[in-house]
């Protein structure tokens, strides 16, 4: 009747469909951290910013401020992040970590980011301290000396404050 040669046939589907999964029909990728960070070592807070930074074994930084706000910073090694100081209003921080550097951090941008780092050559870092508004930050070491930081340029005052000229000679072992 010549009716069903003028219609063609539908093609066929040339699909094969596969059955099984293979590593490359997946990928990898951390959507969401949940809870408080890993093996945490310290924290600081800044009052007027309401930012809470908590620092951990690993190198990480992790900081919370209001609802929705909350960063994950990292440093270049897994050394720990023994201390965290906010220049409080000046949306920077200073990080200590145990492979003896400090660490000054910008805290202005999307994404915050290492503006200078410090190393300790000599001796090992024991605890800083960062005075409110102040523009020195106090570095103690293992050793029991005490130096000074420039907080706007970032380096080593000259200045040293001794172990053995701040206490008795009389004291046998270092203060540090």
């Amino acid at each position: 009747d010549g009716l069903r040669s003028s219609v063609s046939a539908p093609p066929k589907a040339d699909w094969d469909v596969e059955e099984t999964l293979r590593s490359e029909h997946f990928q990898v990728a951390k959507t969401v951290r949940h809870g408080f960070p890993y093996q945490p070592t310290c924290l600081a807070y800044d009052p007027i910013q309401n930012l809470l930074a908590i620092g951990s074994k690993t190198g990480s930084v992790r900081i919370f401020g209001r609802p929705g706000v909350d960063c994950h910073l990292k440093h270049d090694g897994e050394y720990a992040v023994i201390q965290i100081m906010f220049l409080v209003n000046e949306g920077a921080m200073v990080t200590a970590c145990t492979d003896d550097q400090l660490y000054l951090w910008t805290l202005r941008q999307k994404r915050p980011e290492i503006v200078h780092s410090l190393k300790f050559q000599r001796e090992r870092i024991t605890y800083a301290h960062l005075p409110f508004q102040s523009k020195w930050l106090y570095v103690g070491t293992e050793r029991g000396n005490v130096h000074v930081v420039n907080i706007e340029s970032f380096v080593l005052s000259g200045y040293v404050i001794n172990w053995n000229k701040a206490i008795e000679l009389s004291r046998k072992t270092h203060p540090g």
